[in-house]
């Protein structure tokens, strides 16, 4: 867990496994204000192989984005996208 701040608001930000979902989990949650009513987002892919040894994600066209809440900063979302692209877990589909 990280938190960042931006013009005196704080973000939260988790990487995970989860198990349920079989997939690497990317959120990012607005901390400002009462719970509940900050922005939401969140970045899920899939593991190609859950029951075989490590994480293996699906190639990007599986990896799904949610977002809901409140608004989000441009310079808060470009950090969040560059910290789930540099994970190395997009995978382009070969072609």
């Amino acid at each position: 867990m990280e938190v960042w701040d931006h013009d005196g608001k704080l973000y939260e930000v988790n990487s995970y496994y989860s198990l349920p979902d079989y997939a690497w989990q990317y959120e990012l949650v607005g901390l400002t204000g009462a719970p509940g009513t900050g922005p939401y987002i969140s970045v899920t892919v899939p593991d190609a192989t859950p029951e075989d040894g490590p994480f293996t994600p699906f190639p990007a066209d599986e990896v799904t984005f949610s977002a809901d809440g409140g608004d989000l900063p441009w310079p808060i979302l470009r950090r969040f996208m560059d910290l789930v692209e540099s994970s190395g877990d997009i995978l382009q589909a070969p072609r």
